[in-house]
């Protein structure tokens, strides 16, 4: 922005937010106190995003709000072209989050739908990317929406569509759909994949068994691992601060059940024990699932990427993911055995 002092002030006039760019000057607007940032305080844009109404700022107090960049809305912020007297420090008193009340439906959307991000103009890479939405802000007319590979994103209606339902197109032979339902994975298309995993699976098991892949149970056990692991990142976008929803609660009984076929064709298939770990602690809570979720995991952990005992083969690179997830339901087993254990003060005698 060119600097135009106004003559009658020697200030210069401020901008809109939409219109800063990068290296431009911004100051949290008075009375927006933060744990992170607060009134007064200053900061640089590095990046601005006008449809998501927020910009990247590195504030210049990183005593308050650390060295690393900074994610702020719009409604916080205001155009700095000159620099205020904001001290380190000078804190005022935390007021409110600038955030209104958050409702589960608006309009033709509600939560947990999956949305496919459209018409975004000064963050186009985002278009085309699917998300689920959380809540909508009645006050800034937004919905925090999950976007897939990305992260949160407070986005408008207009900005949000319905994604169609995945197709599979005819002809393809069991290795290019796997090869579809891979790349559908990568790029988030989780619906997709798993579309293009079942067709592969049909077309071995149900078809006229010419295929060459049909004669070879650990390569159907793969598909039913990917299928498995698509069932599996669906459910835990579905699981909510109240718990799983009972689409998550279905999700995750499939993927239990791929896992299991998948390991009844190829026993030593390490990520499938995982996976089966991963299904059944997405169920509902309980000691006996907490146990089965640790037994899978047990055997999963036991494998090694050459074959570990019973042959078992798990790569390297997830010995850790499955070490930090059997913690995990450990953790979940101690839980639900204390939440049983009944107290015997409160027991009345007989």
């Amino acid at each position: 922005l060119k600097d135009k002092r106004c003559p009658a002030t020697g200030r210069v006039p401020m901008a809109p937010l939409q219109e800063l760019r990068s290296g431009d000057r911004i100051r949290v607007l008075g009375g927006r106190n933060y744990d992170n940032y607060h009134g007064g305080m200053e900061g640089t844009v590095l990046e601005n995003e006008p449809d998501l109404q927020e910009m990247f700022v590195q504030f210049d107090d990183v005593a308050t709000a650390g060295e690393q960049p900074m994610c702020v809305e719009y409604c916080d912020l205001e155009h700095a072209p000159d620099s205020g007297k904001y001290r380190p420090g000078s804190r005022a008193g935390k007021g409110p989050e600038n955030k209104g009340p958050l409702v589960d439906k608006h309009g033709d959307f509600t939560v947990r739908q999956v949305v496919r991000l459209q018409a975004l103009q000064s963050a186009p890479e985002l278009n085309g990317k699917l998300g689920r939405l959380r809540r909508y802000d009645v006050n800034a007319e937004r919905w925090e929406v999950d976007v897939r590979l990305v992260g949160m994103k407070r986005l408008k209606e207009e900005n949000l569509g319905c994604p169609e339902k995945p197709k599979v197109p005819s002809g393809l032979n069991a290795e290019e759909l796997k090869a579809r339902g891979n790349e559908a994975f990568k790029a988030g298309e989780l619906e997709e994949a798993v579309a293009f995993y079942t067709a592969a699976i049909d077309l071995l098991e149900d078809g006229d068994g010419k295929a060459p892949e049909a004669a070879d149970p650990k390569y159907i056990a793969v598909l039913y691992g990917n299928r498995a692991q698509c069932h599996i990142n669906l459910c835990r976008e579905l699981h909510g601060e109240d718990g799983p929803a009972k689409e998550a609660r279905s999700l995750a009984m499939r993927a239990n059940m791929d896992s299991a076929r998948a390991l009844e064709l190829d026993p030593t298939n390490g990520k499938a024990a995982y996976r089966r770990g991963c299904a059944v602690l997405g169920m509902a809570p309980s000691a006996s699932r907490a146990k089965e979720a640790i037994y899978w995991l047990d055997i999963a952990l036991s494998g090694r990427a050459s074959g570990g005992k019973d042959g078992i083969v798990l790569p390297n690179a997830m010995r850790n993911e499955v070490s930090n997830l059997l913690q995990y339901a450990k953790s979940r087993l101690d839980a639900c055995t204390v939440a049983a254990t009944p107290d015997p003060e409160a027991c009345t005698k007989q």
